[in-house]
This record gives C-alpha cells, structure tokens and sequence, in this order.
C-alpha cells in the first residue's frame, strides 16, 4: 500500500515539512513509519496508521490515547528517567483528534523517542526488573481511573468464554480445510477448560476487581535507553481500559519468562526461567504490593496461565480462520504459534509451586 505522508504530515501540527518515511516496529496490529522532517531537532516523529478492522472506533480510541497520555505526562514529571508519550493535535483543529486521509486511512503522530530500543527476548534479570517496576508504575498511574470514563477500544479483549466460543466455531466451521493439522491443539484446549472456570467465578463475583489497565504487557511495550539499559517509557497504549491486574501481571510473565519468542518451533527451548520471573515479580510487586487485594495476590500465577492459555487459543482460532488477525510470514506461523504458547503454559503448571514460593518473598 502506498500512502501520501506528505499529505498525511501537513495535517498535524508541527513546524517542519515531510522528508522521509520508513516502516518502524514489529507490531502485529497497526503500522507505523519513522518520519523524518526538516525542521531543528527533534525532526523525528512516529505515524501510525490505525487498524480500523480490530480498533472499530477510532474516536473512542482517540478520547482514551488523550486522557491517558496527558496524565502520563503529568506522572512522569516525577519519574526521573522516564520520558512520555506525546501525542500532536491537527493543525486545522489544533486538537488531539487523528487524521483522515484520503483514502479513509486513520493516522495519529506521536513523538519519537530517541536512543530509545524494545527488547523482544529478555537477556538478563536487571531487563526483567526494569521492564515489569515501568508496568508497576504505570498501573500505580492508573489507580485513580474509574473504569467507567474509559472506552473499552477491544470489546471482550481478554473474556477467555468468548475465546472458546470463537475457536468452537472456527472448528466447526473449519473454512480452510486446516482442522485436521491441529486436532491436538484442540484437544488441549479442551482439556485445559478449567482455566475458563477459575477466572469467569472470580469476575463475575466481582472477587477481582475491575481495574484500568494497560491489557498488553509484552516486554517490546517498554522502551529502554540503549546506554544505560533503565526504562524509558511505557508504550502501545491502545489496549488501556478496563481489565484486571491479573491479565496484566499474566502477559508479563507470558512474554518475559521464555528464553525464545513465540515463533519458536523448537519447543524444547520454550520454559519458564524462574530467575527471570523472580526479577519480574520483584520490579512489578515494589510498586503494586500495598495497591493489591489479597484476592489479586493470590491469583496472580492464575493470571499467567490465563493469559499463556488465551494467547494460544487466539493463534489457534486464527490459523483455522485464515490468518486474519496476527501477521504472518509463513503459511502455519499461528500454528506454530498456538504450539509455543502451549508449551509455556505446561511450563508454567510444572513450576508453579516454585513461583508461589517466590512471589511469597515480595507479597
């Protein structure tokens, strides 16, 4: 797709004219492109293309990418270190709504923080501490939001019942023929339901209670300065609204713990580093152990399992979709994706005494 920047970036309000732009990222959703323009330093910016097939309402998402970096802002003034999201307004309106092209293609601009680096593998524990304290501040940010002024951009994001539903019926349906090559993940899944069990008695008891959350913990939504390795910013904002700490502290545990990424297809390499998760439960917990429910707390590694088990069941129900949501480079990438995540969250079951037992040091 070839899209006008240049009409695109005379559309925001900022002083310096299009000179170049390149993809940037490797996120699975929007597009994003590294803008440079010819104005003084900073002359860098980031576009991104909003994907209105999962974000179906642009303006709700609009309303909460404001709210929520405008406090970030204000939260970070205090954060020494720390470097905020910025988001720029039109230059027609001089507010902060996105651009519409004129092909309909939806584009906001944020600034782009230099000598700035994500991490999609963490090599080491003071990664892990740095990454998850960033996500513990941020949830502390959050603290004060009612769930009821921010918009839901996803509807049922993380509602594992309405997962099951949508892979039961792309097994029925099975329009691509690919059933038959993964009967096994299916099985799994089936097997596996409990899970479902645990999570919808203690949401609809209201036990967990609802939060606003960041919902996308992976560790590539933390910026790091390259020099000194310390968290810069927490990132990908789209997915802020109601949830729950257990969603977010699970896909930290999902995405920080295995030593290879979810494309791995050697799965003797995907497990649980118990070093990793104890760094990551120290980072996260110094900010959140006094803000937590004693019912949080408990659930915590439930919230790991939950989000491993989710995640491969989304793979999964796309691969027999056609591969409609996640990118893909190969033809059964989800597939083998559904397969990593399984593994993990077998990993996960092996060790869970051992992770109690650690996250009981910083409770």
């Amino acid at each position: 797709m070839v899209y006008n920047f240049k009409s695109i970036i005379k559309g925001f309000d900022i002083k310096g004219k299009f000179v170049s732009a390149a993809p940037y990222g490797s996120g699975h959703i929007n597009d994003s492109f590294l803008i440079i323009t010819d104005e003084e330093l900073p002359n860098k910016y980031l576009l991104q293309r909003i994907n209105t097939d999962v974000f179906q309402k642009p303006d709700r998402l609009c309303y909460n990418n404001f709210v929520v970096i405008r406090e970030m802002q204000d939260f970070y003034k205090n954060k020494p270190g720390r470097i905020p999201l910025k988001l720029f307004p039109l230059k027609r309106t001089k507010w902060y709504h996105f651009f519409t092209d004129a092909d309909g293609n939806i584009w906001r601009l944020l600034n782009f923080i230099e000598n700035s680096e994500a991490f999609e593998i963490i090599e080491n524990t003071e990664i892990a501490y740095e990454a998850a304290k960033a996500f513990g501040e941020f949830q502390t940010m959050l603290k004060s939001f009612n769930p009821q002024i921010i918009y839901r951009t996803i509807y049922f994001f993380h509602n594992i019942n309405k997962r099951i539903k949508d892979l039961k019926r792309a097994v029925k349906q099975d329009k691509y023929d690919r059933r038959k090559f993964a009967e096994k993940e299916i099985n799994f899944v089936i097997n596996k339901q409990h899970l479902s069990d645990e999570v919808s008695n203690l949401m609809s008891t209201k036990k967990i209670r609802e939060r606003v959350t960041h919902n996308d913990t992976k560790l590539n939504n933390v910026l790091f300065d390259k020099d000194s390795s310390k968290a810069l910013c927490v990132i990908d904002l789209d997915t802020v609204m109601p949830g729950s700490i257990l969603y977010d502290f699970g896909d930290m545990v999902r995405t920080f713990t295995s030593p290879v990424s979810e494309d791995e297809t050697d799965l003797k390499k995907v497990k649980v580093r118990l070093e990793i998760f104890k760094a990551l439960a120290k980072g996260y917990l110094s900010e959140l152990k006094d803000f937590l429910t004693k019912t949080e707390k408990e659930n915590l590694i439930l919230g790991a399992k939950l989000m491993t088990y989710i995640i491969g069941i989304r793979f999964l129900t796309d691969y027999l979709n056609g591969d409609k949501y996640f990118k893909i480079h190969h033809p059964n990438q989800n597939l083998d994706r559904c397969r990593n995540q399984f593994k993990l969250l077998s990993s996960i079951e092996e060790q869970e005494a051992e992770m109690q037992d650690i996250l009981k040091k910083y409770i």
